[in-house]
């Protein structure tokens, strides 16, 4: 923070010389090289408090020794400077300095040459504007007279100040080097750039809300350099306005650049003092709008305490906490580092605690720029990196993607091909068999009982296998988008007898008791035959196999205009954890009534996509040991 005013230090600027006043006149015939210098006019021992002097009055206006400065604090007041100068029509530069904000005119040679703002004798009267003006004027028969009349009605500490005087001999249409007005709308321009690059990037990234906090602390960066380099001026700003502004500035600024730096806190210490420079600004800021501008002034030394203590404390943990920093994390830092030692700096200066002789020259302004290359650069830093990772990612994706596609195709073209193969003989295998049994049964001189039993569990294992196929080709169907639905017109209980006589071997097994048990009233339904059929002997199926010498019943209901199906039975039940991924395909296999393991573990599954299909809902209820009752919906004709 102090190299960056080293320049000033060292910087080939042109001589200055340093003159009193002698019996009551500042002598400049005797400088040589006046072209080339800057005359500085120690301030006279008189001056005018309370009292706006003008050509007509100041020989009847006794003036007050500047020894009762500190004592009088005068709001407004008044300065004599009589120069005597070389007898020609030399233009001078004129630079009045004060301490703060002031409403300025000045008197040179009996006519007004400059003035800023509006004075007045009270506060509302008075509209303060700027802490120096220049105005141009050239000497009269080798005198000058000049009249200063300033106003400070609005701070706290002092005043109205003692002005600087410094003359410089130069001319009207001859303006050298870069002024401050321009110089802060150049900054402007940066920093209303830098803005517009941070919200685009924000755009692109939502999610990092630390981009926008940063984009609106260039914004509030903006309007104080505005206000600094005294280029608001060129707007239609009220001087006191902008008095408030200045101030208020510190407050959004220091509000927004926590909330960005609340991306690298992760200490609780480190967060207080985030919290407690937030919460201590927002107080000021409420303080700068409800409250009178010397009240906010006279508060504002603790104000800026607050925020060295904040930073030095803050920053130093924070660096602490980072010391083994990433590249974007580095960058970060470094721009961190610059602005708010910077801000330090300048509140530093602003106390003068520097000493009279430092430069009174704010850098944070410069330094927010630095802070904004750094950010982009991190930013830059850290986006390559995501996008590096991203495109792993991406391609560590697709490739298995691509190798789960071939996997499920391979399962796909494998299901179907064996369901085809195993198809054909099975149908031929149940048809022999159902027809050995009608043939065996009419011979005398076999036992005709021994072989029909033997045919008949040759039909129900070849009817079993079938289901089992046709759960298989369902599975390929479903996941194909091929399984369709043809809703007609029917009654539930024809599908219910017609099922359970159709797969009747499959069904008397395992010397259970069935029962069907359907209300009379029922209404009739818009389904698929052939599908609720299939659900019918799924369900009926899977209580045959778990359940040994019990009951299974078989229940139709209707009621609010849906059909309630239920087969229910006296088995093994299901246990509870079972029963999160019970109608998943490829479930895994439980053991039946008999203790063998067996099933598809696709049956549930099918049941529900069929039912689903049909607008209807389906749930399982069972207690370990008592039990299963597999409940399904279908809506009826008449909703």
């Amino acid at each position: 923070m102090f190299i960056v005013r080293i320049p000033r230090f060292i910087s080939d600027s042109p001589r200055k010389i340093s003159i009193s006043k002698k019996d009551g006149i500042y002598d400049l015939t005797n400088i040589n090289d006046i072209e080339k210098s800057v005359i500085e006019l120690v301030p006279g021992t008189t001056y005018y408090p309370n009292t706006y002097l003008t050509p007509q009055n100041f020989n009847t206006v006794t003036p007050v020794s500047t020894e009762f400065y500190d004592k009088l604090n005068a709001e407004y007041l008044s300065q004599k400077f009589t120069l005597k100068l070389s007898d020609n029509s030399d233009v001078y530069a004129l630079t009045f300095m004060l301490s703060g904000r002031h409403a300025m005119r000045i008197y040179v040679n009996g006519k007004i040459v400059g003035q800023t703002g509006t004075l007045g004798t009270t506060k509302e009267k008075t509209e303060v504007w700027e802490n120096n003006i220049t105005c141009y004027a050239a000497p009269k028969d080798g005198e000058m007279e000049i009249i200063l009349n300033s106003a400070q009605f609005y701070h706290f500490k002092r005043g109205a100040s003692l002005a600087k005087l410094s003359i410089v001999k130069t001319y009207p249409e001859i303006n050298s080097g870069v002024s401050s007005q321009s110089k802060g709308f150049i900054i402007m321009g940066v920093l209303f750039c830098a803005t517009l690059i941070l919200l685009c990037m924000f755009l692109l990234q939502p999610s990092s809300k630390a981009t926008l906090y940063f984009a609106i602390a260039c914004l509030v960066m903006l309007l104080r350099e505005c206000l600094q380099s005294q280029a608001w001026i060129n707007f239609k700003v009220s001087g006191n306005l902008s008095f408030m502004l200045e101030y208020m500035s510190v407050v959004l600024l220091t509000v927004f650049l926590s909330l960005y730096l609340g991306q690298y806190i992760t200490n609780r210490h480190l967060r207080g003092f985030q919290y407690v420079a937030i919460i201590g600004s927002c107080f000021y800021g409420i303080c700068l709008i409800i409250t009178d501008s010397i009240f906010y002034t006279s508060i504002l030394k603790y104000y800026q305490g607050l925020l060295v203590v904040c930073i030095i404390g803050g920053i130093s943990g924070l660096f602490w906490q980072m010391r083994y920093p990433t590249k974007e994390q580095t960058a970060a830092l470094y721009g961190i580092a610059v602005f708010f030692f910077a801000a330090v700096s300048d509140i530093l200066m602003y106390s003068n605690l520097l000493g009279e002789t430092y430069p009174n020259k704010p850098i944070s302004e410069m330094a927010m720029l630095f802070f904004w290359v750094a950010q982009i650069v991190s930013l830059f830093v850290a986006n390559n990196r995501m996008v590096v990772e991203t495109k792993a990612v991406e391609q560590k994706l697709a490739m298995e993607n691509q190798t789960l596609e071939c996997l499920n195709r391979m399962k796909t073209e494998f299901l179907g091909n064996v369901s085809h193969e195993l198809k054909t003989p099975l149908t031929v295998v149940s048809g022999y068999a159902q027809t050995a049994r009608q043939e065996v049964e009419k011979l005398g001189e076999v036992d005709k009982v021994s072989i029909a039993h033997k045919m008949k569990l040759i039909s129900a294992e070849a009817e079993r296998l079938s289901l089992m196929v046709s759960q298989i080709l369902d599975i390929t169907r479903i996941e194909e988008g091929r399984m369709v639905m043809e809703k007609v017109p029917c009654h539930l209980d024809e599908i219910i007898y017609k099922a359970i006589d159709t797969h009747y071997p499959i069904l008397n097994k395992n010397q259970n008791q069935l029962q069907i048990r359907i209300d009379s009233s029922i209404s009739s339904i818009i389904a698929d035959p052939i599908r609720i059929s299939q659900v019918i002997i799924n369900l009926i199926s899977n209580a045959v196999r778990f359940t040994v010498k019990g009951k299974i019943i078989i229940t139709a209901k209707e009621e609010d205009f849906h059909i309630i199906i239920c087969v229910s039975d006296t088995g093994v039940g299901i246990s509870s954890e079972k029963f999160p991924c019970i109608f998943e395909r490829y479930n895994s296999k439980e053991k039946s009534g008999n203790g063998k393991t067996t099933g598809t573990g696709l049956g549930l599954y099918i049941c529900k996509h069929i039912v689903e299909e049909h607008q209807g809902c389906i749930w399982v209820e069972s207690e370990e040991g008592k039990g299963t009752s597999v409940f399904f919906t279908l809506p009826s004709n008449q909703s």
